[in-house]
């Protein structure tokens, strides 16, 4: 690594940055990995970058100018993740709803199939005493005749 300028290094990150082969991860992995690199790192070009690439123009308000670009984009991004996590939770609370109602159909349906199954019983029985009732009026009416 000493034996290349920072001009190069500079150079490797911009290129980096410039055709998304460096992410913002990436970046903050080379910073911590000298105080060189983190002071190239550093760089409001590369930082610019990955904030055109990763936010791009038009979703968000023009920055103070006393800003930061690295601050810029973890100010950016940390409202993209809170956004992010919003969604994830909003899509939750939906499947969970949607588990909710699901339950309390079935609920339903088995509370509906419990009384379609008395009532079942019921005609079934009703059926069976009318039978007793022809076959008893039969058997009289076969005696009858003797």
């Amino acid at each position: 690594m000493s034996v290349l300028p920072d001009e190069i290094w500079a150079r490797i990150l911009e290129m980096g940055t410039a055709f998304a082969r460096l992410t913002y991860r990436d970046l903050c992995a080379v910073a911590i990995a000298s105080r060189r690199l983190n002071r190239l790192a550093r760089d409001p070009a590369l930082w610019a970058t990955l904030l055109a690439l990763d936010f791009p123009a038009g979703r968000h308000e023009p920055h103070d100018k006393a800003t930061s670009v690295k601050s810029l984009y973890r100010i950016r991004f940390e409202r993209d993740k809170a956004r992010r996590l919003a969604a994830a939770r909003r899509a939750v609370l939906y499947a969970e709803s949607r588990v909710a109602a699901s339950r309390k159909r079935l609920e339903e349906l088995e509370s509906s199939l419990a009384r379609e199954g008395k009532r079942l019983k019921a005609a079934a029985s009703e059926l069976a005493d009318l039978e007793r009732a022809r076959c008893s009026e039969w058997f009289l009416d076969q005696h009858a005749n003797l």
